[in-house]
Order: structure tokens, then sequence, then C-alpha cells
């Protein structure tokens, strides 16, 4: 059983090349945590909610207390609810994966366009995932926290090092 969430192209391309379609989350994850807080049974009078284009689908987890062949419906609110947590995910593994990087040589361009690539990521989104790394290493920057990775230089001063 799934649930389907409208999701940004970029996001939904990250989430599937990571997790596979239909979406099937870690047992022990905190999106299906939040999936099993908000899921219901269907209203009366709806009907099923159903995929199209735009939408992922997203694999119920299993609950004694929730079991997915009646608890099969998200309200718009649990959506958005879902959507935060998966957005809170990428941005964890966008940043992990490329603020490794900040002091290298290799543009941002370069990097954000090579990690979209490496998940998934169509090159025609490959800006908006720019943006959003930007977005929060300047968030962090106005605050005075600054997230980027200065290390040491070495000199040959330093080195001990004796030619013969």
């Amino acid at each position: 059983m799934v649930i389907y969430i409208r999701l940004p192209k970029y996001l939904a391309e990250w989430l599937t090349h990571s997790l596979g379609d239909p979406v099937k989350f870690p047992a022990q994850s905190n999106e299906n945590a939040v999936i099993r807080a908000f899921i219901q049974p269907v209203p009366e009078g709806d009907k099923p909610q159903t995929g199209g284009e735009g939408y992922t689908a997203i694999v119920i987890p299993e609950s004694k207390a929730k079991p997915p062949e009646t608890y099969n419906y998200m309200g718009p609110s649990g959506q958005d609810a879902v959507k935060e947590a998966i957005m809170d995910l990428f941005v964890q593994n966008l940043w992990a994966d490329l603020s490794k990087l900040e002091n290298s040589h290799i543009g941002v361009n370069t990097r954000v366009r090579a990690w979209c690539e490496m998940h998934g990521i169509d090159i025609d989104r490959v800006e908006t995932v720019r943006q959003k790394y930007y977005r929060i290493r300047e968030a962090y920057t106005k605050r005075g926290i600054n997230l980027q990775n200065y290390e040491r230089e070495k000199s040959d001063k330093d080195a001990d090092v004796s030619i013969s």
C-alpha cells in the first residue's frame, strides 16, 4: 500500500533515486514515524488517493496499530508534514556531501552539478539545488555561524624534510 505526495521534481528525483519507486524508507526512520503519526482511514465519502503526473508513491510502513490495509489515507496537512521530513533529509544529505568540499578549488556550480548527477537529479534542476545550497550557507553566515571548513594550509616551512 502506498500514499501519493506531490513533491518538487528535484526532490522526487533524488528521493526515488535514493530509496526506490515506490519510495520505501528504512523501518525506524523519522519519515516512517511521521507517516505513521498522520496516516488514517479513508474518510467516509472520499475515494482512495491515486497517483498521477507529479506525484511520488511512498510505501506505508507496516504497523500493528495502523495496518496499511485500513490506514491508507493522508490529508493535506499530514502530507505537508511528510514533505518537511523529506526536505530535512534532502538538506542533510546535500550539506553532508558538499560541505566537505567547501575549501576545494572546484567551483560550486561544478560540485552541485556533479552531486545532482550522482543522485539522479536531472540537469535542468541543478540551479534549484545550487540555490538551496547557497541559502543554507547564507542563512547561517548571517547569524554569525560559519559552516565552511577552513583548514590550515601546510607550507614547506612546516615540513621536516632534509634534502641530500
